[in-house]
């Protein structure tokens, strides 16, 4: 059984790599100076594909993460699954909870997307908290007051779930976005990291001094959310260590699930 892995950048994917046996490679596409990052290991006897896709989905990097997406297809995994960090929308979520979305938006529009329901089952049974929707943005939402309106449509944001289901959706393979918490509604980001941090997860040190400088108060409340996003992402470690060796044991039957997608209403 094969399955692939997708995460946006290594802070999220990094505690779980420690964790096995990872082999790295770059994927090159043809026309691109870039590459992304790709590895493999075997984990309860599963083989294991992960994707670095960046931060996002827009632009020439759009192009070059759904190239690398569709390259890692030819392996034909049998279970895909998007996974990272987001933010929570919904008032009962908490810093470092695992959440399965039953189905996903973008904010930019297209159909509404169901996560197969047989994954989101296994999720749920592997310790994950159920997210009725996911919605898929193109920037960080910093605000609270951002994440009060958003609220009004889902229960957790990310950057790149829907771009990542929908393109396996038309391939029939079973899919699901898996996310752990790492600023929850109520609080304000501490910084614009919209500004601050590259598509690849790294940081802009001048943008990041201008920021620190602008509002110096904001110290604490940075390395708070270092703090926080370091433990939703060892959350979802764990989590991906029980839930890949459920699939291994279940199984996923492709004839009857895969990611569906409807029009929005």
């Amino acid at each position: 059984m094969r399955i692939l892995v997708t995460f946006a950048v290594e802070a999220e994917f990094a505690p779980w790599r420690k964790r096995h046996d990872f082999q790295s490679k770059e994927i090159r596409i043809s026309g691109f100076a870039k590459t992304i990052p790709a590895f493999h290991t075997g984990v309860s006897g599963v083989s294991v594909d992960v994707l670095l896709t960046g931060i996002g989905w827009n632009g020439k990097s759009h192009t070059l993460s759904a190239k690398a997406l569709q390259e890692m297809m030819l392996n034909d995994p049998k279970v895909c699954i998007s996974t990272g960090l987001a933010g929570g929308l919904a008032r009962n979520l908490s810093i470092g909870d695992v959440v399965a979305a039953g189905e996903i938006a973008s904010r930019q529009g297209g159909n509404l997307l169901f996560c197969d329901p047989m994954l989101v089952a296994g999720a749920l049974k592997c310790g994950a908290k159920m997210g009725k929707k996911l919605i898929t943005e193109n920037h960080v939402i910093g605000k609270a007051s951002a994440k009060l309106l958003l609220a009004n449509f889902g229960d957790f944001v990310d950057m790149e779930s829907y771009h990542i289901l929908s393109r396996v959706a038309g391939k029939g393979i079973p899919a699901i976005a898996v996310r752990a918490i790492s600023d929850v509604a109520r609080e304000d980001l501490p910084v614009d990291f919209n500004k601050v941090v590259s598509r690849e997860g790294r940081i802009k040190a001048t943008a990041l001094a201008n920021e620190i400088l602008r509002r110096p108060r904001q110290i604490p409340a940075l390395i708070k959310f270092g703090q926080n996003s370091r433990r939703a992402a060892l959350q979802l470690a764990d989590f991906l260590d029980q839930f890949i060796p459920f699939l291994a044991v279940h199984g996923v039957d492709a004839n009857h699930c895969s990611v569906k997608q409807v029009a929005a209403q």
